[in-house]
């Protein structure tokens, strides 16, 4: 299972990114904190996904667990809320390194290296609680609970497509083909993040 998941990402997304790919507003133009943002979140973002999976799909989990003990910013008040929702499944464990790079106080480029715990899990989609879980993922930066600290990546093997929710801002959906993405840029067209409308345009208009 593992190993499957890992050559794929490897072969098709490296650094988990796909220059194919829609990105969705989920939060805007509603307030941070309010009702009305985090109910236009969820049903946005359902939606999307719903559209992008049917229930009796096998895909992956990808999760990036940033290990973290004591978030200052946002409390991290509930950081295994996300293993009690998969308490039934068995996942398997590994690292993940990324690499980035940066520049240093005499503008020479540095290498950085970020390691990951990464646990990842297989199951048909109607048996993952990813209601569940997008919801925790919009809750995380909303200050709510129960939230999602971690980075979630849904991915189908068989369709070719990665599907990721940052938080309440927005959704990425990426692909290794234009045509596996375009009756989704077709559908949610008016979501579309605006700062990326001409870009994500480009990527569809021939096809």
């Amino acid at each position: 299972m593992k190993t499957e998941l890992i050559k794929f990402i490897n072969e098709h997304f490296h650094e988990l990114w796909m220059d194919i790919n829609v990105r969705f507003e989920l939060g805007e133009p509603y307030q941070n904190g309010s009702e009305e943002r985090i109910n236009q979140v969820n049903y946005r973002v359902n939606s999307i996904f719903d559209f992008i999976f049917n229930k009796d799909e096998e895909i992956y989990l990808f999760i990036k667990d940033p290990q973290i003990e004591n978030d200052i910013m946002f409390g991290n008040t509930t950081p295994n809320y996300l293993y009690e929702l998969l308490n039934d499944f068995d996942l398997e464990e590994d690292k993940y390194i990324e690499y980035d790079e940066d520049y240093d106080e005499a503008g020479n480029t540095i290498q950085i290296t970020r390691e990951f715990l990464v646990k990842i899990l297989y199951s048909r989609v109607r048996y993952i609680p990813y209601r569940e879980i997008l919801s925790g993922i919009a809750n995380y930066e909303q200050g709510r609970e129960p939230s999602i600290v971690q980075s979630i990546y849904f991915v189908s093997i068989s369709k070719g497509i990665v599907f990721y929710m940052y938080d309440d801002r927005g959704c990425i959906a990426y692909s290794n083909s234009k045509e596996k993405l375009k009756p989704l840029y077709t559908k949610n067209n008016e979501w579309i993040v605006n700062y990326w409308r001409e870009y994500i345009d480009s990527i569809f208009k021939e096809v």
